[in-house]
């Protein structure tokens, strides 16, 4: 047993309990004495827990920070630099981070009240300094956290529609501080326009008094493109968004220095504001980013808009979806903020509206004329279905189909992650069309050969959507690195499958599409990177193939829970799904993939390459991609930079492979292609 002696800090303690009892003789139970300015808050902040987020309120000596004071004059160059730290706050939030951890650190946000002009003192016969006006606080800045905190409420707005998700996209939770719900955006626009007034007739020096104009213009041009008003016009979002990128573009080419360490703009920010706010979870302190990042967030912001704007004048489906995919498949792209994107999902559909002025039923038109260029009427009337037998499969496919492609565009704009187990969801549901449309055939009645042939055609166009889709899913899979090194070779093989399967289905609805018409274009792009991706499929699937490390029981149980989605027991209702993923099926394929010269990764990265090259060199499909067939010509010169590097270097990934693990060449983590692994050696 220890000694007393050995005890931390030794055995010189005196028995204080007499004191204390004497002292709460006339206390009842569970009674607290709180002294004037101590609060529950302080008592419990003198505990260290020992765990970061719950020590959140407790304040260390290096975390003191002078008391703020909101009326403390400052200079324009300090007011320029609080107002470009709450721009860096507001996009911290806008990266997923709370409204407690970046917004509410300003400390102005919670002082809107003393710095009210109707309730200031006019202090006649004061001193004042004319370097350093109360209007820069009392109008300027109070106007600038008025936009901030208005900005941060429309935002919210858009964000709590569900098109994003609380938590997963952005954080929701206010901390019971007001983000002006109850003012409207014309008051707040109303103060920036006064504030901007005054600095027109202030004594201010004129670079100091443009460079704070400059700021409270920018804030104004975000607030009217958050401001609600749908259907929105493309024609305002564009000028807006070029506005207010014009506007950026002189803040940067002017940075404002931080203001010296005596300067008492610096205590206008608390980091630490979270220990005084309630929260529904502990949360860390976040470092606000320097003003370079802030302002590249800013333009990125912006470009979202922008970009909306072009898509609204979009007239086709496909715009969109070419738009969205490359957002997602060219390396170095960034998602758009959180609510950019439900800004543009609510845009392409919203109070039953397509893109703000189509009927839904305007969705299935469009569905096949931009695949076989007739609309869903004249394809009616010329495949001629049963009138009594056959309604209620018509009616059910336009459904469907409604159904389907309103959340399937949407889609694009979803968190990675979340986009892949929706479209994992939906693979079943379009062969659920598909097999509704096999059904129709049968109680048809075409014109003549060409409209049988169109009936056919119309239910591939149905095929290919399904097998475009479940591309999607491996892809994505191969994306967000959920593959395991065993299971990869198996993701490029069914990549390859899939991709075969789409190229032969093009190919064969475009036989009933003219060669002139628009879609035919589209149709041969999306054929021939079907036929590109199905050789780099090929090949990655030999190369990167190799010898089991588990037992072939265990393989097969890991396979049917990673493809899921593909083995439902609803599928025993429907028409086969080809092709399937099976165990077996790769196990037979990569046996004659490995004994046939032709499909040697050599060869099928020659034959990607080509098929590359004629995408490029042709530009087909530059209609439907319209303003983003550059960042397509882009995607298809990253995916020809792959081959060419890969062809380059087989030779040394074969020496490489003798005798050891031919995975060993290729570089997973932080490569350069979303879908395919660079090569180290």
């Amino acid at each position: 047993m220890q000694s007393v002696s050995d005890l931390p800090g030794g055995d010189e303690f005196e028995d204080v309990t007499d004191v204390f009892t004497e002292a709460a003789k006339d206390m009842d139970s569970e009674d607290l004495i709180f002294t004037d300015g101590f609060t529950l808050m302080d008592a419990m902040s003198a505990f260290e827990i020992g765990e970061p987020r719950m020590d959140s309120g407790m304040v260390l000596e290096d975390q003191r920070t002078p008391r703020f004071d909101p009326l403390a004059p400052l200079l324009p160059q300090e007011v320029c630099w609080i107002i470009d730290r709450m721009f860096a706050c507001e996009m911290e939030w806008h990266s997923g981070n709370s409204l407690s951890q970046t917004v509410y650190t300003s400390l102005y946000v919670h002082h809107l009240e003393d710095i009210n002009p109707e309730y200031l003192a006019r202090d006649i016969g004061a001193v004042r300094d004319p370097a350093r006006p109360r209007e820069l606080i009392s109008v300027v800045l109070r106007a600038a956290t008025f936009g901030l905190l208005k900005s941060c409420d429309l935002s919210w707005r858009e964000l709590s529609k569900g098109k994003v998700h609380d938590i997963e996209d952005w954080l929701a939770e206010k901390c019971e501080v007001s983000l002006l719900e109850g003012i409207s955006v014309d008051f707040v626009i109303t103060k920036l326009d006064d504030a901007c007034r005054w600095l027109n007739t202030s004594t201010l020096a004129a670079a100091d008094a443009a460079f704070i104009y400059e700021r409270l213009k920018l804030r104004k041009a975000i607030l009217q493109l958050l401001k609600p008003n749908f259907p929105l016009k493309p024609s305002d979002l564009r000028a807006l968004s070029a506005q207010a990128q014009t506007i950026l573009r002189r803040i940067r080419e002017q940075p404002i220095p931080a203001p010296s360490p005596a300067s008492p703009a610096l205590a206008a920010f608390d980091a630490h504001i979270t220990r005084r706010l309630p929260n529904f979870m502990p949360t860390r302190v976040t470092a606000i980013p320097p003003q370079p990042e802030t302002w590249r967030a800013l333009e990125q912001l912006l470009g979202g808009w922008e970009e909306l704007g072009r898509l609204l004048e979009a007239p086709t489906v496909a715009t969109w979806e070419i738009a969205g995919s490359l957002r997602l498949w060219v390396p170095g792209r960034q998602a758009h903020a959180a609510c950019v994107r439900s800004l543009v999902q609510s845009a392409f559909y919203d109070r039953n509206l397509v893109v703000g002025q189509h009927p839904p039923m305007w969705l299935l038109d469009r569905f096949f004329l931009e695949t076989l260029d007739v609309s869903w009427e004249d394809l009616l009337e010329r495949i001629r279905p049963e009138g009594g037998a056959s309604a209620p499969l018509v009616r059910e496919i336009e459904r469907r189909i409604i159904r389907l492609m309103i959340p399937h565009i949407r889609s694009y704009w979803y968190n990675p992650p979340r986009r892949r187990r929706y479209l994992a969801k939906s693979v079943i549901q379009w062969q659920e069309v598909y097999d509704r449309f096999y059904q129709l055939t049968a109680h048809c009645h075409p014109n003549n050969a060409t409209d049988a042939l169109l009936l056919e055609n119309a239910t591939k166009v149905v095929w290919a959507r399904r097998l475009a889709v479940t591309r999607e899913v491996v892809l994505a899979g191969l994306q967000q690195d959920l593959y395991a090194p065993q299971e990869r070779p198996v993701a490029y093989w069914y990549l390859a499958c899939v991709s075969r399967k789409l190229h032969e289905v093009m190919i064969n609805v475009s036989e009933s599409v003219q060669s002139d018409a628009v879609p035919y274009s589209e149709l041969l792009f999306q054929s021939g990177l079907g036929l590109a991706l199905q050789y780099m499929g090929v090949a990655m699937c030999v190369l990167t193939n190799e010898p089991p490390a588990f037992p072939l029981r265990r393989m097969e149980l890991n396979h049917l829970k990673r493809y899921k989605w593909a083995f439902l027991p609803e599928y025993d209702d429907l028409c086969p799904a080809l092709p399937v993923p099976e165990l077996s099926f790769w196990q037979e394929d990569i046996v004659d993939i490995s004994g046939n010269a032709e499909l040697a990764p050599q060869n099928a990265i020659k034959r990607a390459i080509k098929a590359l090259m004629s995408l490029i060199i042709s530009r087909v499909g530059r209609e439907y991609a319209a303003d983003w067939d550059d960042d397509r010509q882009t995607f298809l010169h990253q995916l020809l930079e792959v081959c060419k590097n890969l062809e380059q270097k087989l030779p040394a990934i074969h020496s490489a492979a003798a005798g050891r693990s031919a995975n060993l060449a290729f570089k997973w983590e932080g490569r350069s292609h979303p879908w395919f692994p660079d090569i180290t050696i």
